[in-house]
């Protein structure tokens, strides 16, 4: 049985991108390092209810709303559990800190990123994971589903999958050094509106290119070249024109990728 699988899925510039779907055992990992944080949290939590307990006497604790403290500290441990995976999942492009730690990520079928409807509703459904204890649902569903999917992920649309960093071989790097331009520098704060999977669809069109006919080739640079000056907000010292230079612009943004990946490992 494979652990992992391979996805490949078309994006709306017609690139095909091979996603790996995570498989069960950094999933579990993911989900043990979450639990771990929940756990540290919660007992806090508990140890701050504990000590007003006992700061103002058992008899007064109760007096003065002693049900009241107790039902607020029970909500407040309910929303953690169920509001922590929901608002790192929609907040921090799919990721949880266990799930950053494992390096995987949670995204929509189609490859777009995480929304806060979909979080919801996938963690609203993972209760039912559960059952019938220790996520036994939850695994069997993951290894039989064709997309590695729980209760949770059917319902929402969404899969996980594993990030990849990227290593340019060396014809890759000969295509950067060819196309890329010392006037597209990118900044930290521009490549962070980049998601992994754009790498995977920049080096896809940079080792397609050569075998392109002309115009299809610059239609698709410029289609590219529109759809990542909005995601980094880059202002190009000079309006991007022909394909060449839309080529040129695409190299050089996944150049300074690259080298944003090599520093942040």
């Amino acid at each position: 049985m494979r652990w992992t699988d391979e996805l490949r899925l078309e994006t709306p510039e017609q690139i095909d991108v091979g996603l790996e779907l995570a498989g069960l055992g950094t999933r579990f990992v993911a989900q043990l390092l979450d639990w771990l944080i929940k756990l540290l949290v919660s007992g806090v939590l508990i140890l701050a209810a504990a000590v007003t307990a006992a700061l103002l006497g058992f008899t007064t604790f109760i007096e003065r709303g002693g049900p009241l403290l107790a039902a607020l500290a029970v909500g407040a441990l309910y929303l953690l559990w169920l509001g922590y995976d929901i608002y790192y999942e929609s907040v921090h492009n799919g990721q949880t800190p266990g799930k950053r730690h494992a390096g995987i990520r949670v995204i929509r079928e189609g490859g777009a990123p995480l929304d806060f409807q979909a979080a919801c509703v996938r963690n609203l459904l993972g209760l039912a994971d559960l059952l019938p204890g220790f996520y036994v649902l939850g695994a069997v569903l993951v290894l039989l589903t064709g997309r590695r999917q729980r209760l949770g992920d059917l319902a929402a649309g969404t899969i996980v999958i594993r990030e990849r960093v990227l290593a340019a071989p060396a014809e890759m790097e000969e295509v950067v050094r060819q196309w890329a331009a010392e006037e597209y520098q990118f900044t930290a704060r521009h490549l962070e509106g980049c998601a992994r999977d754009d790498r995977h669809v920049l080096r896809s069109f940079l080792a397609r290119q050569d075998r392109m006919d002309a115009q299809g080739r610059d239609r698709l640079a410029h289609r590219l070249a529109a759809l990542y000056l909005r995601k980094t907000s880059y202002q190009p010292p000079r309006p991007i024109q022909g394909g060449d230079e839309a080529t040129a612009f695409l190299a050089s943004l996944y150049r300074d990728l690259l080298e944003y990946d090599r520093r942040a490992s």
